[in-house]
């Protein structure tokens, strides 16, 4: 019987081209970033927000979920542990510590601290941020870095993985299978993917409103629990008939959802930047809508890759396997590439277009000339090693994300 999930690696490709279009957009909206445009786009900013925001950091984790399901059916939780510092902790502290974010750090400096000097000069000051790991109200203290850039994910993944290995073996157990199966049949009915609403909701509603930071352990525990979610997903059928039932009422949820947020900050003014939240009936509904909306968002483009991405391609091997070096090398050279472009003197989507068009290609180019063909490299970027063609290749269950 076939297991591998076809599906699952499209969606997480899609994922890393839609994070990559992204973060291309991100010198044009009206937010901080480490470079910004002179001019700006609000449209830009909302088509953007609108479109991926709500849902590609959250599939994400849940994609790696329903992968962690998989994994831990052929490994036992001390091996799991050791795969997971493989693929995480050594590309975050190789190449990401020493080659990908000192740049990001200096592009940072020089646009919102007033930093003048040259490259060199700046590394000092990287490393000066290294501090021992902490408790403190961001989870980037137990795996510190001077500077976490887009890397981020990989710090939150690993935590994630190793936090949340005790309940995962738990719902492995046949106890635990149980339970996953009453959750299940309760999500079969109609309405009952909406379950996942509630603990979301309760997160945002319970932690978020502590912290006066994006990067929080509410924040944390918001993408974990995307992370559980996509391991009961892969444990039982019925969560993807349920989603593939409510695909299209999740569309209207998601528009509608994202269009009262809309509402509630442009007309009402309402800031929902963590530490601007005062506890109040509009936080309330705010963090209600936003759960909803998201979730709606990563429902519906499940439901988009069950119906109509299960199958093979030729290229999906090569594609899922470069996903984690695609991310790990993309918002460095996205911001190399931009440095240059946002001088010109030219409209915003122009810049836009080229910033994509130098920018996918060089990615690609670098991967395939330094990373892909070399198995010690591969390892720094949390490749598995290139093995030897064989004349027999046996298929590996449910993907291999990050």
């Amino acid at each position: 019987m076939r297991e591998r999930l076809y599906d699952v690696d499209w969606l997480r490709i899609i994922a890393i081209l839609a994070v990559f279009l992204y973060h291309c957009s991100r010198f044009f909206d009206p937010e901080g970033w480490h470079l910004k445009n002179t001019a700006q786009s609000e449209l830009l900013f909302v088509l953007m927000r609108g479109l991926i925001w709500t849902w590609v950091m959250e599939l994400f984790f849940l994609l790696s979920g329903v992968s962690t399901w998989y994994a831990l059916r052929s490994k036992r939780a001390g091996a799991y542990i050791w795969e997971r510092i493989k693929r995480l902790l050594i590309p975050l502290y190789t190449v990401g510590l020493f080659v990908l974010l000192p740049m990001q750090f200096y592009f940072e400096l020089f646009t919102n601290k007033g930093y003048s000097g040259d490259f060199w000069q700046v590394i000092p000051l990287y490393l000066a941020g290294f501090k021992p790991p902490s408790i403190s109200p961001s989870p980037f203290s137990l795996l510190p870095i001077p500077f976490p850039g887009h890397l981020w994910f990989l710090q939150y993944l690993f935590l994630i993985s190793l936090m949340s290995l005790p309940l995962l073996l738990y719902l492995n157990s046949s106890q635990g299978r149980r339970w996953v199966a009453r959750l299940a049949g309760w999500c079969d009915s109609r309405g009952g993917i909406f379950l996942f609403v509630i603990p979301l909701s309760l997160v945002l509603l319970g932690l978020q409103g502590f912290f006066e930071t994006q990067y929080s352990w509410g924040n944390l525990l918001w993408y974990a629990i995307f992370f559980v979610i996509g391991y009961m997903l892969a444990a039982d059928k019925r969560f993807t008939v349920s989603v593939r039932r409510h695909g299209w009422i999740c569309l209207v949820l998601w528009i509608v959802g994202f269009s009262s947020l809309g509402l509630l900050v442009l007309v009402l003014g309402y800031d929902p930047y963590p530490g601007k939240e005062p506890f109040s009936l509009l936080f309330v509904l705010f963090q209600i809508i936003w759960s909803i909306t998201s979730w709606s968002a990563v429902v519906f483009v499940l439901n988009m890759g069950a119906r109509y991405l299960d199958t093979n391609h030729k290229f999906l091997a090569y594609g899922n396997e470069a996903v984690l070096p695609f991310y790990l090398f993309h918002q460095t050279i996205i911001l190399c590439v931009g440095w240059y472009v946002i001088r010109w003197d030219m409209g915003i989507l122009i810049k836009l277009l080229i910033i994509a068009g130098v920018s996918f290609p060089l990615i690609i180019i670098l991967y395939e000339l330094f990373v892909r063909r070399f198995n010690i490299v591969r390892f720094f970027f949390g490749m598995r090693a290139k093995k030897k063609p064989s004349a027999t290749p046996v298929p590996r269950p449910g993907g291999t994300s990050a």
